[in-house]
């Protein structure tokens, strides 16, 4: 999407969907390019596995998270079944490095809500804590908790924020 399309938009999560297997240094830089952009705020299921269907991408797990540490980039752990990524153990490092996290059940439609416990499970198995998962916040706190667009920025400099 062009970055004018992705100025309007209320919250802007990146995710791979296509181009699955690249070689590993190519997956850290096309997942880099997305955090580094100034419009991506969630990083959604992150390694692209669909268990039992589809192997984790091939990426620099560390590089990924150092970088949305520094750009504000949130990650996403997602319950729904098929998924369950990010893993306990990535939200662990997750924690260290200062990232935050957003559960999600990556729902396309309403019944998939009840997939919510499996993502707040593995939360707790990385050892999250309500403080760490920015959807626990009231909607107010949660969009406040996401990365500043930079029409965002803009706007306010102009109200004389």
């Amino acid at each position: 999407m062009s970055d004018e399309t992705l100025a309007q938009l209320d919250v802007v999560v990146a995710s791979v969907h296509s181009y699955m297997n690249l070689e590993r240094a190519e997956m850290t830089d096309r997942l880099l390019a997305a955090i580094e952009n100034p419009y991506t705020q969630i990083l959604a299921h992150p390694t692209g596995r669909l268990l039992l269907r589809r192997e984790p991408f091939d990426y620099d797990i560390q590089k990924i998270l150092d970088a949305a540490k520094k750009y504000g980039v949130i990650v996403e752990t997602n319950a729904y079944p098929d998924r369950l990524d990010l893993k306990d153990i990535h939200l662990r490092q997750a924690k260290k490095k200062g990232v935050s996290v957003v559960i999600s059940t990556d729902s396309h439609s309403t019944i998939n809500l009840n997939y919510m416990k499996y993502g707040v499970t593995t939360a707790r198995r990385g050892w999250l804590e309500k403080s760490d998962v920015v959807n626990t916040l009231p909607l107010a706190g949660f969009l406040a908790a996401l990365r500043p667009k930079p029409q965002a920025k803009s706007a306010a400099s102009s109200r004389g924020r």
